[in-house]
């Protein structure tokens, strides 16, 4: 079974539920979805956490996978929104320490971060979707498949400052979307922001 294909296996795994076949499909992306992830949370033990969440997820969605062949961008993009959500739950956290050594409330948090995380997401990929081929391309290879900015160069006969212009753009675009719904989207989207600017979005 190990000689199978992504497709194979990710056929097994939707009309047999198998298991075995599902773990080793998996284990294939699994340092990779790691070392994506801690780049981005710096923490092993919310790594392992986050990487979980994700390979669940991938698990009861699995029937939703159009593209058998691209199984490593799905969990590269479904590792992105949960460091998403990371981030905007760890943000709440930290500032909820803050307003408890003032004062003592009843915490709604959960619910609001799972609710503003989707909301997130929806506008995102939203606008991703309007973006023209080749932006789309870009931000979808440095965003959610993590590649540098020379892979994406090469990959599609571009300049690097091509590149970067373009993923500049993109999250320009993506930000004054947010703008407009959401003071918090907008918070931490310029996190995102940070990442890209610092280089830390993508390793050259």
């Amino acid at each position: 079974m190990k000689n199978l294909t992504d497709a194979e296996l990710l056929s097994l795994v939707q009309q047999e539920n198998d298991e075995k076949a599902f773990a080793i499909l998996v284990l294939r992306y699994n340092v990779a979805l790691y070392k994506y992830i801690y780049a981005r949370v710096r923490s092993e033990d919310d790594s392992k956490d986050i990487l979980q969440e994700v390979l669940i997820s991938c698990w009861n969605n699995r029937y939703n996978i159009q593209n058998p062949e691209k199984i490593f961008n799905y969990l590269c993009r479904a590792a992105y929104y949960s460091v998403i959500d990371w981030q905007i739950a760890h943000k709440k956290i930290l500032a909820r320490q803050t307003i408890l050594l003032e004062k003592d409330e009843p915490s709604t948090f959960p619910v609001e971060n799972q609710l503003i995380a989707g909301e997130m997401r929806e506008k995102v990929d939203t606008e991703v979707a309007k973006m023209n081929d080749t932006m789309r391309k870009v931000f979808i290879s440095s965003r959610w498949e993590s590649k540098s900015i020379r892979e994406i160069a090469q990959e599609y006969g571009l300049s690097e400052q091509t590149v970067k212009n373009t993923i500049s753009l993109a999250l320009k675009r993506i930000r004054l979307r947010l703008q407009t719904d959401h003071w918090l989207s907008v918070y931490i989207l310029l996190t995102l922001c940070s990442q890209f600017l610092n280089g830390t979005a993508y390793m050259i």
